[in-house]
């Protein structure tokens, strides 16, 4: 009978290891010349925002109230006391739980749980840049090893204090922050022209079978483009009525209004122009406009 147990068990774990390999083979692709990291980069960063929303919403209160996941880092001697101390780093500037301000003091140590997983990420790609750059062949090779790393990083970041992620940290991730909207702009940008294109070409080629077959292809760009903008245009005017309650918001509003204007004008004046990019553009302002007065910290202006 014990053998029988035996055997089964084994067969189980086998047929577990067996799924679990077909799974990372899936996820973290191949060793191939041809392949690239680019999934497994993707699979990583989706692994930080989960990571993020699970320290934030999850973690973060349970060591407040010092309950639930935190009791598992009690359980290690001194542990728990670190852990509550670090999270709680630079958050003492709004009192307490029991404070007037204890809605403003929650919301700092969830902003906390928010920084590490997002500091290992930029350390972790900045690092494989660097190494990709000195060896291309690295970027396909050792994922389960990354994967590791960067694990072990995050646990290591959990007990480091909020004050060695702001300071000099936060205004150099704020100057990243600017230029990584400045690259997504592009990014867009370039995106709208091959979906304008892409469609274009499309009409072309039904004209070519058949006169007046293409015109489908052309009615959407219009009606994408159309969609677009009434939806800039309407969020703007939400944005207008919740969020224009100070200076601050309402110069922002403002510059969000000049761009989208200006970026019309702009592509209706060129010869390259394209309505459709204005209006990628024009929603994305909107975005931004939205990200921006949204995060005010001040009770006032939202």
């Amino acid at each position: 009978m014990g053998a029988i147990v035996s055997g089964l068990q084994l067969a189980a774990g086998y047929c577990f290891c067996n799924t679990a390999s077909s799974i990372c083979n899936t996820c973290l692709g191949s060793r191939s010349p041809n392949s690239t990291g680019r999934k497994r980069s993707v699979l990583l960063l989706s692994m930080a925002i989960l990571f993020s929303l699970f320290f934030q919403y999850s973690l973060a209160p349970s060591i407040l109230h010092k309950n639930k996941w935190w009791n598992l880092y009690k359980s290690i001697p001194g542990m728990g006391k670190v852990l509550y101390s670090s999270w709680t780093d630079t958050c003492s500037q709004y009192g307490d739980l029991d404070g007037p301000n204890a809605d403003l003091y929650i919301r700092c140590v969830q902003n906390s749980g928010v920084y590490r997983p997002m500091a290992v990420s930029s350390l972790f790609f900045a690092t494989s840049a660097v190494v990709t750059y000195m060896n291309p062949s690295l970027n396909r090779e050792i994922w389960p090893a990354k994967y590791a790393i960067y694990l072990f990083a995050l646990l290591i970041a959990m007990f480091i204090p909020n004050s060695y992620f702001l300071g000099f940290s936060l205004a150099l991730v704020r100057l990243c922050a600017m230029m990584f909207i400045v690259v997504q702009q592009v990014i867009l940008i370039d995106m709208a022209y091959n979906w304008n294109e892409r469609w274009v070409d499309k009409s072309d080629q039904c004209e070519a079978r058949e006169w007046g077959s293409g015109k489908g292809w052309l009615r959407a760009i219009v009606i994408c483009a159309a969609l677009l903008f009434v939806g800039s245009i309407v969020g703007m005017g939400f944005l207008h009525h919740y969020f224009s309650g100070c200076a601050s918001n309402q110069v922002v509003l403002a510059f969000g209004w000049i761009g989208i204007i200006v970026m019309t004008v702009v592509q209706l004046s060129g010869e390259e122009g394209s309505m459709l990019t204005t209006a990628v553009i024009s929603a994305y302002s909107t975005y931004v406009a939205y990200a921006t007065v949204s995060k005010n910290p001040n009770a006032v202006c939202n």
